[in-house]
């Protein structure tokens, strides 16, 4: 276990959690200037098991990168990022992440799937039971975004809040690996515009399969099913 410190400006990642099982991550605050590029706050690569909790971080790049080979992570914290998969050849799968009761202040990115894409002689891998809930969000740039990878079986629920520019959902999927199994459940999502007050938003989808539950505020790209019921089983 780690709890209760302060890490500030580091030159590069702050805290890293590398080829270690059962960890637990509490009370940390995490800072860097917004203009530092690649001043992640925790990055994590070949790991099962891990919580974070209350933490607070605000840095220049991603709050939380998930790089390679993670299993059964939690989250309730202050403000994350997720990213990344697909950058290098012989990555392994991200399985059972849970994102839980979070809130993203004016960062450029918030439930956020970080693919690349790879050339077509590269191992695949694959991210896989992905599940988002009671998060908000205060004037994000891009609240929900998601390659030659393939993504399945992620869930979005709970997730309300506002916008600083005018998609509250950017899946780019890709065609050869399109993105299998997404459900968003009761969300409400609106553009901020200031002393104007909120604005509608508008979403985009390519290649997604899934559907969608509950509230949908703006209109979701896939259909509306029928039955409602818990995105995440």
């Amino acid at each position: 276990m780690s709890k209760t410190c302060t890490l500030i400006d580091s030159k590069g990642g702050h805290f890293i959690v590398f080829g270690c099982d059962k960890m637990t991550l509490t009370n940390l605050t995490i800072s860097a200037p917004e203009q530092n590029r690649n001043t992640d706050g925790i990055k994590i690569s070949h790991k099962i098991g891990i919580n974070i909790t209350n933490v607070q971080i605000g840095t220049g790049d991603d709050c939380v990168a998930m790089i390679s080979g993670i299993k059964k992570v939690g989250f309730r914290i202050h403000g994350i990022s997720v990213g990344r998969l697909g950058a290098n050849d012989g990555e392994t799968d991200l399985e059972d992440i849970v994102v839980i009761n979070c809130t993203f202040n004016g960062t450029s990115n918030a439930l956020r799937i970080k693919t690349w894409a790879a050339p077509l002689n590269t191992t695949l891998n694959a991210s896989s039971f992905v599940y988002y809930e009671d998060i908000v969000m205060n004037n994000v740039q891009n609240p929900t975004e998601n390659s030659h990878v393939q993504i399945s079986n992620v869930a979005y629920k709970n997730v309300r809040g506002t916008s600083a520019t005018d998609n509250a959902v950017n899946f780019k999927c890709s065609e050869v690996r399109p993105y299998q199994n997404i459900t968003v459940e009761d969300i409400n999502l609106w553009r901020y515009v200031g002393q104007k007050g909120l604005g509608n938003l508008s979403n985009f989808c390519s290649h997604v399969h899934g559907a969608s539950y509950g509230k949908q505020i703006p209109r979701f790209c896939i259909p509306l099913s029928a039955t409602p019921r818990s995105a995440y089983n």
